[in-house]
């Protein structure tokens, strides 16, 4: 007898999405063609490569060529079109805004990463900062909105409270900042992009669970996210969507169809038949204290930690001699005689 299929039915942003899956801004989105074989794959909805105020402002066609590919895939698909923003003025963020509203996008996601390294700016004043855009673009547009924050606040949860304020419909956890290497051939910074590996999802996670059922707006889980078991933790801890980048770049974008069926048998071994009804339930709960918590997970995993986890190379190894470490370590057993 053949069951019924789990529901992975979402909201999202105040959207009905058909799956918690969404393409997260890349390459990939940067053509109606993969757009198209994102939704083919079960997508949800679908996140458009950002577009950017600068360096770009001045370049011949910009920002017409993205509010055209706005239109076209409006046109093309029946999931819905994110667009998303980067602007680094007031005025870009507002006017870019309005353009993507009238272009016709289903939501917006505001790209925001204001780094200050003045010590005589205080933290307050940052995160007004992306109160302010906030407050800007929503007294200009109806649009759902979504802010994409990096993970470098003191007290999140007030930040999130602010943005919800301010007119935030959504957050996405968290914004992955791209660290050059250093090049040591030729002594300067190297520039290059490092996909995010599953272990990545753990920060997320974390803080999916912390503040799902104090924040007022819909959570997405970004970074890590590579199955369907990755998936379905993230909306167990409180996610309404996940944003799914790294592993579409490595494995295709029919990768979002293995990702589907492993959440829909992920659910089903957990007897989970809604996905609406499983969001948070391994979130904290109210009456845990997270500083308490946090201790108590740290304390425990402490006292995991065994010698079977130690590196063996010391042993398959042998260690360069140098004078100076025998000299030392004879000095040392002479003294503790």
């Amino acid at each position: 007898m053949k069951t019924t299929a789990p529901d992975i039915s979402t909201n999202y942003l105040g959207l009905r999405l058909r799956s918690p899956l969404i393409p997260a801004a890349s390459p990939l989105s940067e053509h109606l063609d993969g757009l198209l074989e994102m939704e083919n794959c079960g997508a949800g909805a679908v996140v458009l490569h950002s577009l950017f105020e600068d360096p770009y402002e001045k370049r011949p066609g910009h920002p017409d060529y993205y509010l055209d590919e706005i239109r076209a895939a409006r046109e093309a698909l029946t999931i819905p079109v994110i667009a998303s923003l980067n602007a680094t003025t007031l005025e870009g963020w507002i006017n870019y805004a309005c353009k993507i509203e009238q272009a016709g996008a289903t939501a917006l996601e505001l790209n925001i990463y204001n780094l200050s390294l003045d010590p005589a700016v205080p933290s307050s004043h940052v995160e007004a900062s992306y109160v302010e855009v906030v407050k800007a673009v929503r007294q200009a547009t109806v649009l759902p909105l979504a802010v994409k924050l990096p993970p470098f606040f003191t007290n999140l949860a007030r930040m999130i409270a602010k943005l919800d304020e301010a007119g935030a419909d959504g957050i996405v956890l968290f914004n992955r900042v791209y660290q050059p290497d250093i090049d040591l051939d030729t002594m300067g910074p190297r520039f290059s992009l490092r996909l995010s590996m599953a272990a990545e999802n753990r920060l997320p996670l974390r803080w999916l669970s912390l503040l799902y059922r104090q924040a007022h707006v819909d959570l997405a889980g970004n970074t890590g996210i590579r199955s369907g078991a990755d998936v379905l933790k993230m909306i167990l801890c409180g996610a309404s969507a996940t944003q799914i980048c790294s592993v579409l770049l490595q494995r295709g974008i029919p990768w979002l169809m293995e990702i589907r069926e492993e959440l829909e048998q992920r659910m089903e071994q957990c007897h989970i038949t809604s996905l609406r009804d499983a969001r948070g339930l391994l979130s904290r709960q109210d009456d845990e204290a997270p500083a308490i918590i946090e201790r108590e997970e740290y304390r425990k995993a402490l006292q995991g930690y065994s010698l079977i986890d130690v590196p063996s190379w010391r042993e398959e190894v042998p260690l360069p001699s140098d004078p100076r470490m025998t000299a030392h370590t004879t000095k040392t057993a002479s003294r503790s005689k």
